[in-house]
């Protein structure tokens, strides 16, 4: 409908007014053959003309019906491609987000663990050292105990070894007194 509008335009400002004036050209150009560009020759501007009409028409049809539609095209296409890959890249980037916070979350969930193992270790090591060092002063006070009791028999006995030989000591002394004064006498 645009077209058949644009043609009659087209015909009605270029084609009437040049087809009019042909056959005064072409009574012109029969008076014989002149020198030079031929493209400058005034009796070849009708032809000239009608070709360029003709070239031109030709080339506006193939570009507006034509070549401008497929470029067109092109560029809906290539739009909706560019649309469709975004949309792809930013529903990849959220499933990728989305993944970083699972994946950081079970990280943060396994630091715990770890470290709540770690402590519990730590207080069962500090625990059973607890218990080694109170099973350690045990055996070591009882040892003591046993030594202090084996000091205090030793004592007894080298006391009561030494109050024997005291004894006996003193038994030879007055033993040899008196048999001095009976020798004496």
């Amino acid at each position: 409908m645009c077209f058949s509008r644009n043609i009659r335009v087209f015909a009605a400002t270029v084609l009437l007014p040049f087809l009019s004036s042909l056959p005064a050209w072409a009574e012109g150009a029969e008076g014989g053959e002149k020198g030079g560009m031929p493209q400058f020759d005034t009796s070849l501007f009708p032809e000239q003309i009608v070709w360029l009409i003709i070239s031109f028409f030709t080339l506006y049809v193939l570009m507006a019906y034509v070549a401008l539609p497929r470029i067109s095209k092109t560029q809906e296409n290539r739009k909706n491609v560019i649309t469709k890959e975004i949309d792809t890249a930013r529903a990849a980037n959220e499933t990728a987000k989305a993944s970083v916070g699972v994946t950081e979350k079970s990280l943060a969930i396994a630091r715990g663990d770890a470290q709540a193992k770690v402590s519990e270790m730590l207080a069962s090591v500090a625990e059973e050292a607890n218990e080694r060092r109170a099973a350690s002063e045990k055996e070591l006070l009882r040892k003591l105990r046993r030594a202090e009791e084996d000091i205090a028999t030793s004592r007894a006995a080298a006391l009561a070894q030494v109050e024997e030989q005291a004894a006996d000591l003193a038994k030879a002394v007055i033993e040899k007194i008196l048999e001095a004064k009976r020798g004496a006498a």
